[in-house]
C-alpha cells in the first residue's frame, strides 16, 4: 500500500475540526474524523477518536462487531473524561471513518457523513453511506441525487460519534486489489466536488500525495467553506 493524508482548515472557517491518520504496511490504518461542538471541542473530539482508534486497531488482524463495540465505547469514554476537565466540551461529538486492510482485505467501519470511495476498473464506488437527513429522503425517493447534493440541510446528521448517545458504527468488508485505488474523506471535500470531478482525480497516474494535494486543490478553488481531510491509498504493493 501507498498512501497520503492531508488536511486544509479551508477558505472561511477559524479552526480545523478535521483529523487523520494513515499507516502503510502488511496491516495498514487509515482515519479520517470530522469533529463538531463549538469552542474546541469538535477539534478534540477528532483527535481523541483518531488517536483511541490508533491504538485500538494497529494490532489487529480484522475489525468486527465486537472490536468495533469495543473501539466506539473507549471513544466515548475518552470523550466524557474531556468533558469533566472541561465543561466546554459538553457537546463535542465527530465523524468516524476508518479502514484497516489487512494483506488486501479492507475492514472498514463508519459512523457520520466522511466518504469512502473505492476505483476499480475507471468505475468510482461509494463505499460508505451517508448518515444524513438528506440521505434518507434521498433513499426515500423525496429528492432526487442533485438535490441533494445542494441541499441546504445536507450536512444534518442522524447519526454520529458523541460522548453520551449509543451508536453502532457501519461495517463493510471487501477485497482490494493492486490496481485500485481507495479514498476516504470528509465532507468537506464531498461539499465541493461532485462524484465525477472526484473520479477524474483519482484516475490520474500520479502517486498517492499528488492525487491528495490536487483533491485539496480542487476543492479550495471551488470555495471550500469547511474544513477537508483525505486520505488516498495505493493498492499496489511495489
Amino acid at each position: 500500500m501507498r498512501s497520503f493524508g492531508i488536511t486544509n482548515i479551508g477558505r472561511y472557517r477559524l479552526k480545523n475540526d478535521d483529523s487523520f491518520f494513515c499507516s502503510d504496511g502488511r496491516k495498514g490504518l487509515y482515519i479520517v474524523a470530522d469533529g463538531m461542538g463549538g469552542y474546541q471541542g469538535g477539534e478534540t473530539a477528532s483527535k481523541i477518536a483518531v488517536s483511541t482508534a490508533v491504538e485500538l486497531l494497529r494490532g489487529a488482524e480484522s475489525l468486527d462487531e465486537q472490536l468495533s463495540e469495543k473501539l466506539t465505547l473507549e471513544i466515548q469514554k475518552r470523550m466524557r473524561d474531556a468533558i469533566d476537565r472541561n465543561e466546554n466540551f459538553k457537546d463535542m461529538g465527530t465523524t468516524f471513518l476508518c479502514a484497516l486492510i489487512v494483506e488486501g482485505t479492507v475492514y472498514l467501519m463508519h459512523i457520520g457523513d466522511s466518504r469512502a470511495y473505492l476505483v476499480r476498473g475507471g468505475i468510482l464506488y461509494q463505499m460508505t453511506e451517508d448518515h444524513t437527513l438528506v440521505n434518507i429522503l434521498f433513499r426515500n425517493g423525496v429528492i432526487n441525487r442533485e438535490q441533494a447534493r445542494v441541499h441546504p440541510k445536507r450536512n444534518v446528521l442522524v447519526k454520529a460519534l458523541s460522548a453520551y448517545e449509543r451508536v453502532k458504527g457501519d461495517l463493510k468488508k471487501f477485497q482490494m486489489g493492486d490496481e485500485d485505488t481507495l479514498l476516504l474523506c470528509t465532507d468537506g471535500l464531498t461539499d465541493q466536488l461532485t462524484n465525477g470531478e472526484i473520479l477524474e482525480i483519482l484516475l490520474l497516474d500520479q502517486p498517492s500525495d499528488v492525487i491528495a494535494a490536487k483533491l485539496v486543490d480542487t476543492a479550495l478553488k471551488s470555495g471550500a467553506k469547511d474544513n477537508i481531510a483525505v486520505v488516498v491509498v495505493k493498492g499496489s504493493y511495489d
